[in-house]
């Protein structure tokens, strides 16, 4: 019995230290995005996905760095090894967890880099696969903020660029705030992120 008891503490230590492990570099690697190291927080996030071989949030937040950063670039091949990048950690990602939403709504946003990026190219492509996206996120939950907020300003600018009004929408946005109230997830690390777009979003409501 006592054998089983020293055990199960030891076990319980491993854990406990394996987990503390595993949020100082997610807290590391957030620090280094908030300080404009993309590139040294993507390579962290990389170091823990390759140790936290179960979680799919690493790679979810690598894409996500490489997928923002190339709405601030404009050098072509920088962009194409980024989003190539990104959709490999996507991969990696889904291979880890099945019909998630927020693994969804950012394989639409990777598309929607690609359209910005260059329309000509990628926009008869690319812009059926972002709709077919957040459709299925919407599906899967059909209060994620993310998904409602961020399919609203993608039919916003689709109704922008074929001459329609992209105020019909809007109470899209209004649901999207009162998802993001209510939203509630006690897994570390798990995705909160885009409450803080809404006004930007919004602008297009007042104009």
């Amino acid at each position: 019995m006592k054998t089983i008891i020293i055990l199960f503490t030891l076990l319980t230590i491993t854990s406990i230290n394996a987990q503390s492990s595993y949020e100082k570099g997610m807290n590391k690697a957030f620090e280094t995005w908030k300080n404009k190291k993309p590139d040294e927080a993507i390579h962290i996030f990389e170091r823990i996905a390759k140790a936290e071989k179960e979680n799919w949030l690493p790679y979810y937040y690598a894409a996500q760095i490489h997928i923002t950063t190339t709405f601030s670039i404009q050098d072509a091949e920088n962009i194409e090894s980024r989003l190539s990048k990104a959709q490999e950690y996507l991969n990696e990602a889904k291979a880890i967890t099945k019909e998630n939403a927020e693994l969804l709504i950012m394989e639409a946003l990777l598309n929607t880099a690609y359209v910005a990026y260059n329309p000509s190219i990628y926009g008869m492509k690319r812009s059926p696969k972002v709709e077919q996206l957040y459709q299925k996120a919407k599906q899967l939950e059909p209060q994620n903020p993310r998904a409602t907020l961020y399919h609203a300003e993608w039919k916003m600018g689709a109704a922008n660029f074929f001459g329609n009004d992209p105020k019909v929408f809007c109470p899209e946005v209004e649901k999207a705030i009162l998802y993001f109230e209510k939203e509630a997830n006690d897994t570390p690390f798990y995705p909160k992120w885009g409450k803080n777009e809404i006004k930007r979003v919004q602008k297009q409501c007042s104009k």
